[in-house]
């Protein structure tokens, strides 16, 4: 079984709310895939989370409060040392090990700073959703370091795709897009019921749309002050031992 490359450590992260139909299942494949620590960051959920992801194998840091999802991102991030941080959702489904060594493996080998996974071949509507606006896309690894440099990273909520996206871009970071052929999400109202998915879902867009202005705005006062964010700390490729002659 592929591991990490050497001398790059990595976890995986996964932020949850009230997931404890689907966790399992994913932190059994990411603990397949043998990337390093598999943390479930529990935000603040009303059901069995903790518990079924506790039984499934991974670390479970519990927030005593919901924070949301940018919030939680940034305690598992703030809990962790490893230098790069794989994050995925957990209600993901079709997922496979091979799916997140393809999205850790270009930054635990220096050739990206960060990476987004791209649903192809799944369910249209989330695979159509992902294609018309990728900003959107949760599925990532990137540099620890660089993560935590991310503007209002702890107050982002369902806004945290949005503020990592504008962070990158302004900072340069190099960004490579990796298809993930055949994994989907349960939607919201498939989860929570027509009226309160679709309660959740309206929320969900309006924090988006609120940490998309604050981003924006925020770029153009700092080009206008002369300031540009931190670049990302470069991943140094492992070195290869000179053969002997």
């Amino acid at each position: 079984m592929k591991r990490a490359a050497a001398g790059v450590s990595a976890a995986v992260l996964i932020p949850a709310l009230d997931e404890a139909e689907t966790v399992a299942s994913v932190v059994a494949i990411a603990r397949e895939a043998a990337i390093g620590p598999v943390v479930v960051i529990d935000d603040g959920s009303t059901d069995a989370t903790a518990e079924v992801a506790a039984k499934a194998g991974a670390e479970v840091l519990r927030l005593p409060e919901n924070r949301g999802k940018g919030g939680a991102v940034a305690a598992g991030a703030r809990n962790r040392r490893e230098r790069v941080l794989l994050l995925i959702d957990a209600d993901l489904t079709g997922l496979r090990p091979r799916h997140l060594r393809a999205l850790a493996r270009p930054v635990l080998e220096g050739r990206a700073d960060m990476t987004r996974g791209v649903f192809v071949g799944g369910r249209w509507r989330t695979a159509m959703a992902q294609r018309l606006v990728p900003v959107l896309n949760g599925q990532r690894a990137l540099l620890r370091e660089g993560l935590l440099e991310v503007e209002d990273l702890d107050d982002s909520r369902y806004g945290v795709e949005v503020a990592i996206t504008e962070h990158a871009r302004h900072a340069g970071w190099r960004t490579l897009d990796v298809p993930l052929r055949g994994v989907s999400q349960v939607m919201k109202e498939e989860k929570r019921g027509a009226w309160r998915g679709a309660g959740v879902r309206l929320r969900m867009y309006a924090e988006i749309l609120y940490q998309w202005v604050r981003g924006m705005a925020a770029g153009v006062l700092n080009r206008l002050r002369g300031r540009r964010p931190t670049a990302a700390p470069r991943t140094a490729a492992p070195q290869r031992k000179a053969p002997r002659r």
